[in-house]
């Protein structure tokens, strides 16, 4: 029932009402057996009550409840036996009122309880409209049967929410009303009505205005008294709670409708220290596999792969198919590092659920606990029932994910560019052709034959060197940090053990300050979080000195990372940013390259971004080629580059650290082949003879000028690499007319580079970009030159 639907125009009930023992009496006298003989409790009331004859009377002074308490108390034995007058949450009240006049202890221990919140489920507003309502909803459960035969059945009207706010256990109670002991009487003409005005009123239940009009209750008297008894009904509640809860869309993969799924699995086995994990997990072959990449379970993904849960628990449920419960893990040997890690978190009781869907295994559910014996047969049983929702949530969840992976590589990785869309197109209105006569038919291979390569590439200067440069900087910081706390908690309590401590911090940052080495981070990082950090929280229960040392080190630590990551996080934000100017930049200029003439055209990121482009007739399907749309191609390849480059350089001043580019272009007289892999989903040059392309675009940005150390590819400079005497000339002229337009200096190194591995007779021509001056657009300049007519 929602409130906002309510009609209710009174705030007052229309009937009389009257607290009394009458309706008690009659019932303990209707009871007496034939033979004349009576219930020996039955008979110790009545006795009581003809020693107390204010007792009988028809309208009873609330007000003396507490001066007959010690006799009423033995009356209400009618409702509450010993056992449930100590076990139950009841109460007893005059008919109608809010003042409830007995209670039982555990009633008075819940209201009284400030750390038990009580609400009335799905009935936020609890005004007094409400209560009203709720008074009369009972007056007319009672009257219709009494006065018109008229049986209206309910479970329970009204249902309660308790909430302990010490640990987050919730218990749903139904509240059930006795009302044996109820007179009721009418005055004058009893109302008339019919059948059909019941169903009418039932088909309307809220609009509690039209039951008063269809029959009135003013001239109904209500005498004598009310029991309720709240019923706990928290397994029923909290499992059509748990079931609607996995059935919505993003039930388990969402983390706070995870989490909400955890507290409802703790209230339902009412275990405050339980946890939950679900992860999709199969076996195939044999092999542990996590075929979708959800997981939420207790071990992270990232430290422990599939193959680590070999010969586990997990193992053993997967491969059984049944509930393996481990109710004290500290005592199983030969533990394996999963089973270790799940100690290291303090878990001791565990329970792995096999989940199945069609009989396959489609994941795992975890229960576990930091208490050992928590978790028992009986607390599985009680969630036996939720245990095939599980799996269906696991299932669906699992498809939805694989769904959106593929989306998003088809729509970020494999999305099949613009310019060769067409060729693709053709391959597969041919397969629909084949497979009308064939269902194995395959696509046909997508080959370009004839086609010219550009490459280019800005590169991040020294990117390796500062990285590790700023990898050192966060790791000195995190352990001066670690050892001021521990220099605090020394000058505290001058124990050796701290002492020994500070030493260790010393003698890892000098190591650091001398170098970086292979698995220097992950030993400092391993040393303060498992050596330092945990005794923290004993630091913070004996020192306020230590507390304000310990938040000066949270506040420098990434709360996400738990690490410091300061210099880490600003080189990689001037990376970034970098990047998305390089990428901005290249996307829109290449956008209007097309209109040149129709291309393939890639790029990547690593230090920096490296871009290919493919160019010939036979990846148009309309323009014919001819090789002045390649000369226009590199032209706008070397303007672009000078662009990139003034425009990371004007970044420059602006970016957290600053890092410095080189352009780079290679140069390639000869066409090759490219073909789209299937397998890689992705073009590659094809055929023995130029993969030796490939290799010498990975080798060249280490290429050094012959006969010294120097690196080819400096900051503010852009180099074009090349081993043909005829490439040299054509690129001569470009950079002489680019000298002439404002994009260079006037100053052409012509250099010989060492060879390198499988590569030899390299050569290279070099320019220093100029910067302050606004060239003309790209396209302008390319008609300047008339290499787009």
């Amino acid at each position: 029932m929602k409130l906002d639907q309510l009609k209710l125009n009174i705030d007052q009930i229309p009937f009389r009402k009257s607290l009394s023992f009458l309706p008690l009496i009659n019932k303990l006298k209707e009871e007496r057996g034939i033979d004349g003989s009576i219930d020996l409790h039955a008979k110790i009331i009545l006795d009581l009550i003809e020693m107390h004859p204010v007792l009988v009377q028809p309208d009873f002074n609330i007000k003396d409840v507490d001066k007959y308490k010690d006799e009423i108390h033995v009356m209400m034995s009618y409702f509450f036996t010993p056992s449930q007058y100590n076990n139950d949450i009841g109460v007893v009240a005059s008919p109608f009122d809010d003042q409830n006049f007995y209670f039982t202890p555990n009633y008075l221990g819940v209201y009284e309880n400030e750390d038990i919140e009580i609400e009335m489920v799905e009935q936020k507003i609890q005004d007094s409209c409400y209560k009203t309502f709720t008074k009369l909803v009972y007056a007319y459960l009672m009257i219709l049967p009494k006065f018109y035969d008229f049986h209206l059945d309910m479970d329970y009207l009204f249902m309660y929410r308790m909430t302990d706010k010490l640990n987050g256990l919730v218990k749903y109670y139904k509240l059930e009303f006795n009302k044996s002991c109820i007179e009721i009487t009418h005055d004058g003409e009893l109302p008339s009505v019919s059948k059909d005005d019941i169903h009418n009123m039932i088909n309307d239940p809220l609009n509690m205005d039209f039951w008063l009009e269809t029959l009135p209750l003013d001239n109904f008297t209500f005498c004598g008294l009310m029991s309720f008894r709240y019923i706990d009904v928290t397994q029923i509640e909290v499992i059509s709670s748990l079931k609607s809860q996995l059935l919505e869309k993003a039930s388990i993969i969402n983390r706070s409708n995870f989490d909400a799924l955890e507290q409802n699995i703790r209230s339902l086995l009412a275990l405050p220290n339980l946890n939950l994990g679900v992860l999709a997990m199969g076996i195939t072959q044999g092999n542990v596999e996590n075929p979708s990449d959800f997981w939420h379970g207790f071990i992270d993904p990232a430290k422990y792969k599939c193959e680590a849960y070999r010969g586990t628990i997990y193992e053993d449920a997967a491969l059984s198919g049944s509930v393996v419960l481990i109710n004290d893990l500290s005592k199983k040997t030969d533990l394996k590092p999963v089973e270790q890690e799940l100690l290291n978190q303090g878990i001791k009781n565990i329970s792995i659920i096999p989940l199945h869907y069609d009989g396959e295994l489609v994941g795992m559910m975890e229960l576990g606990s930091t208490k050992a014996f928590d978790i028992n047969f009986t607390k599985l049983r009680i969630i036996k029932d939720i245990i095939p929702v599980f799996s269906i949530a696991v299932q669906r969840t699992s498809e939805e994910l694989k769904n959106r992976i593929e989306a998003i590589i088809k729509e970020e990785c494999t999305a099949i560019h613009h310019s060769v869309e067409w060729r693709f197109q053709q391959a597969a209105g041919k397969l629909l052709a084949k497979k009308e006569v064939d269902e194995l038919a395959q696509m046909e291979e997508i080959v370009f034959k004839e086609v010219h390569p550009l490459y280019g590439a800005i590169d991040v200067r020294h990117s390796s060197i500062i990285r590790n440069q700023t990898i050192q900087d966060d790791l000195v910081e995190q352990l001066e940090l670690a050892r001021n706390v521990l220099k605090q908690a020394f000058l505290d309590r001058k124990m050796p053990i701290y002492d020994q401590l500070i030493y260790k911090i010393d003698y890892f940052t000098e190591g650091i300050q001398k170098g970086l080495s292979s698995g220097d981070e992950m030993n400092v990082l391993n040393f303060i979080r498992y050596d330092v950090e945990t005794l923290f929280p004993h630091f913070k229960e004996n020192s306020t000195a230590l507390t304000e040392a310990i938040s000066e080190y949270d506040r420098n630590i990434d709360p996400e990372l738990n690490i410091v990551y300061k210099r880490r996080k600003d080189f990689e934000d001037s990376l970034g940013m970098i990047n998305d100017c390089v990428t901005s930049y290249l996307e829109k200029e290449e956008e209007n390259a097309q209109k040149m003439f129709p291309h393939y055209f890639e790029k990547y990121r690593t230090d920096g971004v490296e871009h290919n482009i493919y160019i010939g007739q036979s990846i148009s399907a309309q323009k014919t080629f001819d090789r002045i749309y390649l000369k226009n191609l590199r032209l706008w390849q070397l303007i672009v580059s000078a662009e990139l480059a003034r425009k990371t350089d004007a970044l420059k001043s602006s970016l957290p650290i600053e890092l410095e580019t080189a352009g780079l272009i290679l140069v390639h007289s000869q066409p090759l082949a490219i073909r789209f892999r299937q397998d890689e989903k992705k073009f590659d040059v094809d055929g023995a003879y130029n993969i030796r392309y490939e290799i010498i675009k990975k080798r060249i940005d280490k290429a050094v000028i012959k006969g010294t150390s120097e690196r080819l590819t400096q900051p503010g400079m852009l180099a074009v690499i090349f081993s043909q005497e005829s490439e040299m000339l054509e690129y001569q002229r470009y950079l002489e007319y680019l000298v002439a337009k404002g994009y260079f200096e006037d100053n052409i190194e012509h250099l010989v580079l060492e060879d390198l591995q499988g590569v030899y007779g390299l050569r290279a021509l070099r320019v220093q970009i100029k910067h302050g001056i606004q060239p003309k657009e790209v396209l302008a300049v390319a008609k300047a030159l008339k290499l787009n007519d």
